[in-house]
């Protein structure tokens, strides 16, 4: 028998979870569709939960990472620009692979709300990318925060739902609007470290 890998295991287990939802789904159907015995799963996850908590998170950061990789200090007189074309890739990425994989979106979303804690850190990490972008001074404005609190209707799970709307991209444009003089406050005080 070949190793398993954690990739392999959560490929099997969103497919077990397309199948069953997450009520219905156990490691025994995980173990099934990668023909190992539900032991061997033990080795790699405590329980369940623990298998479903770590591809979450692995799907999450897939799911986000060219989002973040996207994110990088640009000239001064750029800075704008490339926060807003982050944002809206943010949230166009967001979209589409929500959309792709309802059964991810639909755990992803369960998860929050029985563990409200995993929010903190992906906003964190946003809040981060946007002061990069801006070159802001993180300990001293927390700017990038207050980006991503007000952006939270363009990526966060709970709203994927409305993201079909035609006025999408008008609300987000105006969103941006009445956030922009938030954003040029102090640019020309800005210096690259």
């Amino acid at each position: 028998m070949s190793k398993v890998t954690k990739k392999a295991i959560f490929e099997a287990t969103q497919a077990v979870l397309t199948e069953k939802g997450y009520e219905k789904a156990r490691l025994a159907d995980v173990a099934r569709k990668l023909s190992i015995t539900p032991a061997a799963l033990y080795k790699h996850f405590a329980n369940r939960d623990a298998l479903f908590e770590e591809m979450d998170k692995d799907w999450l950061k897939e799911v986000d990472a060219p989002i973040i990789e996207a994110s990088e200090r640009v000239p001064a007189e750029n800075r704008v620009q490339a926060l807003h074309d982050w944002l809206w890739l943010l949230s166009t990425r967001r979209q589409t692979s929500f959309a792709v994989a309802p059964e991810m979106l639909a755990f992803y979303k369960f998860e929050l709300g029985r563990h409200d804690s995993l929010i903190e850190p992906r906003l964190k990490e946003f809040a981060t990318a946007v002061e990069k972008i801006m070159a802001w001074d993180t300990f001293r404005q927390q700017r990038g925060q207050t980006v991503m609190q007000t952006f939270t209707y363009f990526y966060h799970p709970f709203f994927a739902g409305r993201w079909d709307d035609n006025l999408f991209k008008t609300i987000f444009e105006t969103t941006w609007q009445e956030l922009l003089p938030v954003i040029q406050q102090g640019l020309t005080d800005t210096h690259d470290n």
